[in-house]
């Protein structure tokens, strides 16, 4: 649950006057960082490029037919609280019919439109001049096997509005990190999408009709090499698949394609064995200790995994390669075998309704070309395959696949290395190298059969030795991680000031063998061991970035010895008790208006917090709630665990909140733990000190040791129970 405090929003509206504010379209960017990240790409561009738009478009006359909402919102980065804001409780929430997010998780290459919902919209980002986007893109995004969020959602799921959602996404190694800074930042990028957007931005303004607007998922759309823009409606597509599906039969009825059932099955398990065995490789590389041995360059995957999967499907060829068969025969059967594969394969797609669907029309109809193209150029040889069959058959899903799966790669490879500590990531890269190889240009497994079984053998053997003399090389001179590909840890100096406790939490959110020697650092750093902690057993302990804290298990060092040790201050190194004694303006709960009705067993108070240069205050506690000051939702009908976290900016340094709840008698009071952020540690290296103690500096310690792999996250927080 949200509460807003001083939330800031900064809006400008470009306007013809109110006949256009009937209409608005949303431009929205954010201009808060995540911490520790100085956000040049996330989000000042987006900020820049908006900035300039305005300036822009304000010196010529204004917009004929739409106007224009900027929205530059202040709380992304605490999950969409600003956008949510917005597009809930302003007043010109209702004018707006569609929206034009602009993000970036990356430092470099064209931003991406990678969420679209409506095929006015689509048509729309069809006049911008540098297009980079795909469907595919969109369906990869709504599987959710990407762990990314954006404003987008709250404007769909709050507001029901359709629109663009575009980001930088390459090089997003150093997303979220200290090195989200304009000098990693591609030159010409801020130009890019400011071009496109300031395109987008005119059309919708000056042409576009934003009435009756409908989401939708049922439109194909793609770029060819970021020149050109093809969009069109799923009834379109499907009207193509039928013609595509034709031509493919009648290659079959024409003799053309020659089938069988054993090249077909042969094709089959040519992409099981691509996508399954290199994860073979994946288990080697653990067992010499080796793992994400990728991380460190998106190619990289392709040369670890890509040889075995390339042997794979070779060895399931020479199983199935056809002794009773010529070699011709044998490659003419296995190249139609790959056209009847592909023309399957869109036929389930298109039953299903998977709108990237059209990939494997493009390659069921190039492989229908090439086999028509093939039985003309042999005329009477009708079971042979010409050398430029291959290259008429896989030119244009070659060629088109090249483009996009480097794509794939700048996206997947940094990503899959920050999606959970227990997520199989090797595994999933080597699946996802698999199947690159795979379709990258599947008549090679026609080919193949050229040259007989023999060199078959030979072939799969070559595979496999160049194999393990890849992953040895690699294992012994390429490093995973670096400065410019570091791997997140997050840093928790937690004051426990109902305890007494001093603690530094140390916990990764990222896979990787890093973490244990890492800890071993630290623990030498303060000379304490330190205790393991689950999330699971210890629900509240990283409650300051909540909901992120169910994500992360942490090492805890008591830090008090070293406090102790290190201070001049002898009332602090003598002192006996909890050295949270000496906390400064601690953030506290109060109880006002209180009453206890015996008659209905509820008891009413308002809850009143205040938080002198914290920020970031989240309440959890227990109870069965009957009404509570929040509009952004009923509470649950059943004793539940509710956390409230306040969203605010810096200036912020109160709230209050009032809760009915059933209790047992008037003095059943209310248990709430209040965990709240130190100001002074928000992203620069300082935090807050003990009265008196000097200048001991608990995290500067950690940054200062911090390894130049290791990314940062850091902050000192107070956690407290009040009975209310």
């Amino acid at each position: 649950m949200k509460m807003y405090t001083n939330m800031t929003n900064i809006i400008v509206r470009l306007s013809c006057g109110p006949e256009c504010d009937k209409s608005s379209i949303l431009l929205n960017s954010h201009y808060d960082t995540t911490l520790g990240s100085p956000g040049a790409a996330d989000d000042a561009l987006g900020v820049g490029v908006m900035m300039e738009i305005i300036r822009v478009m304000s010196l010529k006359a204004a917009p004929k037919k739409n106007s224009i909402v900027f929205l530059f919102n202040g709380g992304e980065e605490s999950l969409q609280d600003a956008s949510h804001s917005f597009i809930t409780n302003h007043e010109l929430k209702d004018n707006i019919k569609a929206v034009v997010n602009l993000e970036a998780c990356g430092t470099t290459g064209p931003e991406i439109l990678f969420q679209a919902n409506s095929r006015e919209m689509i048509d729309a980002y069809g006049t911008v001049p540098y297009p980079h986007g795909t469907v595919l893109a969109n369906d990869l995004f709504a599987t959710g096997l990407i762990l990314s969020d954006t404003d987008f959602r709250q404007f769909v799921d709050h507001g029901n509005l359709t629109g663009l959602d575009m980001a930088v996404y390459k090089n997003s190694y150093l997303y979220h990190t200290h090195l989200d800074l304009d000098e990693y930042m591609e030159a010409g990028l801020p130009q890019h999408m400011g071009e496109n957007t300031l395109a987008l931005a005119t059309y919708l303004s000056e042409k576009a009709d934003l009435s009756g607007l409908e989401s939708t998922s049922s439109v194909v759309f793609f770029d060819l090499f970021g020149k050109y823009f093809v969009a069109y409606s799923w009834s379109t597509a499907i009207r193509i698949h039928l013609v595509v599906i034709g031509v493919a039969i009648l290659a079959v009825i024409t003799q053309a394609s020659r089938p069988t059932i054993r090249a077909t099955l042969s094709i089959l398990l040519s992409f099981i064995a691509a996508v399954i065995l290199p994860n073979l490789s994946v288990v080697l590389l653990q067992s010499l200790g080796k793992p994400m041995q990728w991380f460190s360059h998106e190619w990289l995957s392709c040369l670890l995994f890509g040889p075995v999967a390339l042997a794979g499907m070779f060895l399931v060829q020479l199983i199935f390669h056809d002794k009773k068969a010529s070699t011709a025969a044998n490659e003419l059967s296995t190249l139609s075998a790959v056209q009847v594969f592909f023309t399957l394969c869109l036929a389930g797609a298109s039953y299903t309704g998977f709108a990237s669907s059209y990939v494997f029309a493009l390659y069921s109809l190039s492989a229908t070309i090439g086999l028509f193209y093939n039985q003309k150029r042999v005329a009477d040889e009708v079971t042979r395959v010409d050398y430029t069959a291959y290259f008429v058959s896989s030119m244009m899903p070659t060629a088109y696949f090249s483009f996009v799966c480097f794509s794939l790669l700048d996206i997947f490879i940094p990503l899959t290395g920050r999606i959970g500590v227990d997520a199989p990531v090797d595994h999933i890269v080597a699946v996802l190298t698999g199947f690159i190889v795979f379709v990258f240009c599947p008549p090679v497994l026609a080919f193949a059969h050229r040259f007989g079984r023999v060199m078959l053998k030979k072939l799969v053997v070559f595979l496999l030795v160049a194999h393990l003399l890849i992953l040895l090389v690699t294992s012994i001179f390429v490093q995973p991680y670096d400065e410019l590909h570091p791997k997140r840890v997050f840093a928790q100096h937690l004051r426990n000031l109902t305890s007494g406790e001093s603690m530094m939490y140390i916990a990764h959110a990222d896979p990787g063998p890093f973490y244990d020697a890492y800890v071993s650092s630290v623990e030498d750093l303060f000379d304490a061991k330190s205790v393991f902690r689950s999330p699971g057993n210890n629900p509240g302990d990283w409650n300051a970035i909540y909901p992120f804290n169910q994500f992360l298990e942490s090492y805890v060092i008591d830090t008090t010895p070293y406090i102790k040790s290190q201070t001049s201050n002898k009332t602090i190194s003598e002192h006996s008790g909890p050295l949270t004694a000496f906390v400064q303006q601690a953030p506290r709960l109060l109880a006002e208006s209180v009453s206890y009705d015996a008659k209905t067993g509820i008891r009413k108070l308002t809850v009143l917090c205040t938080h002198p240069d914290y920020i970031w205050t989240v309440a959890s506690f227990d109870t069965h709630l009957v009404s509570w000051s929040l509009e952004s939702s009923e509470p649950f009908d059943h004793p539940s665990h509710y956390v409230i976290r306040h969203v605010g900016g810096h200036v912020s340094d109160g709230w209050k909140l009032d809760l009915e709840y059933k209790a047992s008698g008037p003095d059943d009071k209310l248990m709430i733990e209040l965990t709240a952020m130190e100001t002074e540690g928000f992203g620069k290296d300082a935090e807050r000190e003990l009265i008196g103690s000097g200048d001991i500096g608990v995290m500067r310690k950690i940054l200062t040791a911090r390894p130049p792999w290791v990314t940062l996250t850091y902050f000192g927080t107070t956690v407290s129970r009040f009975q209310l």
